[in-house]
């Protein structure tokens, strides 16, 4: 008997509260590399003023922002390339070394962005770093998706792959609501000066202390069942066939990828520019938006199990076709403090729709096999216009002179995802995968 089916045979011996207990294990070792990714990527976003004044100074403001949104989406440009490296050793070698790989990866760029002297001290090096850390994130972003995504997809068994792959989406709102706290509560308890010099630094260096939490609870973490009963009998796949469902998953993702930034990092930022939302009150709200996601997400997933996947994503994606423009509309037009709090948590919630029935979704359009690759890769390339998205809102208002046409940049999204929907062929309730 080969390895693979000694383990497999082994995996079915142990008893319903072994099994459970692995599961268990599995969810905190696929989540905990997104809540480190997502926290970094997360401060990012909603320190992106600060940042930009202390990176790319400019006499304009607005130009100091649209080049640090564009280093925000540099990440993003590495992400395909981290994708093939990282997801071809997942499906080759193993899920959990990859997971191993990624978790080192991104502890180590997020500390050195803390560490980053600024363009005051080393001049145009200070950017330049900037940019190499954010490439490394990026690469190790790029094989943290597919391979966790699949690991925690597979680990759902025939009946609860959506409910397993939500909790992808809840350490994403995990670590971008840790990141929205430490920047609100920087917000609110240090003076703008302070928050400039020094306290921009901190929640990076926080973000560094979930590396060696991650590594162990990463640490010798068990192989899904799914990979270990089909790697050893994988069959081959036709490349006409696989690059077929590479731009199924690119396309499926599109939405996924700019409704991630627009509702949830790109708007503290939209909400205090263009509402006169204050920058902590924004933040805030952005926090308890995440905390629902956090925990809505599951439940988003969990039905995806019970009705299918295609009723739930096709509601979220619509969604947005038609109300997007209207919601920026409304929020750009002077709302107050807790008209908006609500806005941007209906939008929260129903984006959770999409967010927590995708990640099994995503996976079930590729075999074991290549699996990781396949989520990796074409969720990478989807995600570049994701990464850039607050780019390219700032440039777009910017140019057309109405901050409401921020929304046509996510509607926009979500109909170039629609067609990819309707032909989606449901697999909810096929037994495997």
């Amino acid at each position: 008997m080969n390895s693979s089916s000694s383990h497999t045979a082994s995996f079915e011996a142990d008893s319903p509260a072994t099994i459970r207990a692995e599961q268990r294990r599995a969810i905190g070792a696929g989540m905990v590399g997104y809540i480190l990714e997502w926290f970094d990527f997360g401060v990012y976003g909603f320190l992106a003023a600060i940042i930009a004044k202390n990176f790319f100074p400019s006499a304009d403001d607005f130009t100091s922002l649209l080049v640090s949104f564009g280093v925000f989406g540099v990440g993003f440009v590495a992400r395909p390339i981290g994708s093939l490296v990282l997801g071809r050793i997942a499906d080759v070698r193993g899920r959990h070394i990859t997971l191993a790989m990624t978790m080192i990866l991104m502890a180590a760029s997020t500390v050195a962005i803390g560490l980053l002297p600024t363009y005051r001290h080393i001049g145009i090096w200070a950017p330049v770093l900037l940019v190499a850390a954010r490439l490394v994130q990026g690469f190790a972003a790029g094989g943290e998706w597919g391979t966790a995504a699949a690991f925690l997809v597979e680990w759902g068994g025939a009946n609860r792959r959506g409910f397993f792959g939500a909790f992808q989406q809840s350490s994403i709102a995990a670590g971008l609501l840790l990141g929205s706290l430490a920047a609100a509560i920087l917000s609110s308890t240090l003076d703008p000066d302070a928050l400039a010099s020094w306290g921009w630094c901190v929640p990076f260096f926080l973000g560094a202390l979930l590396g060696p939490v991650g590594m162990y609870v990463r640490r010798g973490v068990r192989e899904s069942p799914s990979y270990e009963a089909q790697s050893a009998h994988a069959h081959k796949l036709r490349a006409a066939q696989f690059a077929r469902s590479l731009f199924h998953a690119f396309s499926f993702v599109i939405f996924w990828a700019v409704s991630s930034y627009m509702v949830a990092v790109y708007m503290p930022t939209f909400a205090n520019k263009y509402a006169h939302i204050s920058r902590s009150e924004a933040l805030w709200t952005s926090t308890a938006s995440l905390a629902t996601v956090m925990i809505a997400a599951p439940l988003m997933g969990a039905l995806s199990d019970r009705i299918g996947r295609k009723p739930v994503l096709l509601a979220s994606c619509l969604f947005f076709v038609v109300l997007s423009y209207p919601l920026y509309a409304f929020i750009a037009s002077g709302i107050g403090f807790m008209t908006f709090f609500w806005t941007q948590l209906l939008m929260n919630v129903v984006f959770t729709m999409y967010s927590g029935a995708g990640p099994a979704a995503l996976a079930e359009m590729f075999p074991t096999h290549v699996r990781s690759t396949g989520v990796a890769f074409g969720g990478a390339l989807a995600t570049i216009l994701g990464g850039f998205s607050p780019f390219l809102t700032t440039w777009t208002i910017a140019s057309s002179g109405a901050s409401a046409n921020a929304g046509w940049l996510l509607a926009s999204s979500a109909l170039f995802t629609l067609p990819a929907l309707v032909v989606m062929k449901d697999r909810a309730r096929e037994k495997t995968i």
